[in-house]
């Protein structure tokens, strides 16, 4: 026997179970076989009816895509550069596609990424994690404007951020001078001492840093930055900067400059094609093989742990200090948007006491008058 609601109907099979059937908006007949429960077949046209109340229906069978499908269509996107493309690839391939590959998109849930990303949380680093949840959003999202789903179903409050093992920290003007002079004393190293000034005075991104020629260097003291290098599947890509705003020209502190100079004569031939931080055999410097230089030097000086790209958050940090706006802190560093820039400036502000006990002795000191004899 059959009932009729406004909506749809609901009728029992022979096998005892409950399909539920209407007709959609395109004039094509849905239906869906549920179980002993007919409360479960109500249910899912009493979805299937608000869901055309508030104009959010999408035809069932468009929801059947995979979601690989959706990554394959996104990775040959043509606005991805070669180095995203392949960063992409990879974490498709390591940490996607073994759980989403054959998942249709009409059936990925919040509850399911939320159990995918916990999963992925024990073996999976924090970097790579935060890179892959943000590519999956990203996929998931091309669904939506194509109104197969919906909503996006990724909607993890920080998921998309690293968690750090320890917030980052801005080296002082004393322990920056402390390192670049450290690598200076062994001939091994002693190569290296410009770039750690570079990095920590100029706020260049690695990348940006060890793809400089010499013709990139401006009347001593200015870096003409406008291509960025990284070594992804094997090989090395040279690119643009990670933004558009990251083409710019960065002034260099006269002593750093003077480094600079320094180095260019002693390292860098003359070719105006030569890479300004290169290794001794003139092809480019990896970041690993100088991470584990650059740790070493801050073990053998003594100071906290620190990572090499603390070295750009130092560059920020003091350029804050100085009093730089936000604009003039979002060019010198290639940033796009200003959240970044205000973060840098907030550091600076959170000193704004210590400068006030600082002028405090110093007015102190202004007072004391000498006694008479």
């Amino acid at each position: 026997m059959t009932k009729r609601a406004a909506f749809g109907t609901v009728d029992r099979l022979p096998s005892g179970r409950y399909r539920a059937r209407y007709v959609g908006p395109d004039g094509r007949r849905r239906s869906k076989v549920f179980g002993t429960a007919k409360a479960d077949a109500w249910a899912w046209l009493a979805t299937a009816q608000a869901d055309l109340v508030r104009k959010a229906w999408r035809a069932p069978e468009f929801g059947q895509r995979t979601v690989g499908a959706f990554a394959a269509d996104y990775l040959v996107r043509d606005e991805l550069r070669e180095s995203t493309r392949s960063l992409y690839a990879g974490l498709w391939r390591l940490h996607l596609a073994p759980q989403w590959e054959d998942v249709p998109v009409g059936e990925v849930t919040p509850a399911k990424v939320r159990t995918w990303h916990t999963a992925a949380t024990r073996r999976t680093g924090p970097t790579a994690l935060a890179q892959a949840y943000r590519l999956l959003r990203s996929i998931l999202g091309v669904a939506v404007a194509d109104e197969v789903i919906a909503a996006n179903p990724c909607r993890l409050r920080g998921a998309s951020t690293p968690k750090a093992t320890r917030p980052s920290r801005a080296l002082t003007v004393a322990e920056a001078q402390t390192l670049a002079d450290h690598l200076r004393r062994d001939r091994r190293t002693e190569r290296y001492r410009a770039l750690v000034l570079v990095l920590a005075f100029g706020g260049l991104r690695f990348g940006e840093a060890t793809a400089l020629r010499r013709s990139d260097v401006v009347d001593g003291d200015k870096l003409h930055v406008h291509r960025s290098v990284r070594y992804v599947g094997g090989r090395w890509l040279v690119g643009d900067p990670k933004t558009e705003a990251g083409r710019r020209t960065v002034s260099l502190p006269a002593s750093v400059a003077s480094a600079l100079a320094t180095h260019l004569e002693r390292f860098v031939s003359d070719s105006p094609d030569a890479l300004v931080f290169g290794t001794g055999a003139g092809t480019f410097l990896h970041s690993a093989n100088f991470g584990q230089t650059f740790r070493r030097a801050v073990e053998a000086v003594g100071l906290p742990p620190v990572r090499p790209h603390e070295l750009r958050h130092t560059g920020a940090t003091l350029a804050a200090a100085t009093g730089a706006t936000t604009k003039e802190l979002m060019r010198r560093l290639g940033h796009s948007s200003s959240a970044a820039a205000l973060m840098y400036q907030h550091a600076a502000d959170e000193r704004d006491s210590e400068i006030a006990r600082a002028l405090d002795a110093m007015i102190g000191a202004a007072s004391v008058v000498p006694s008479s004899e």
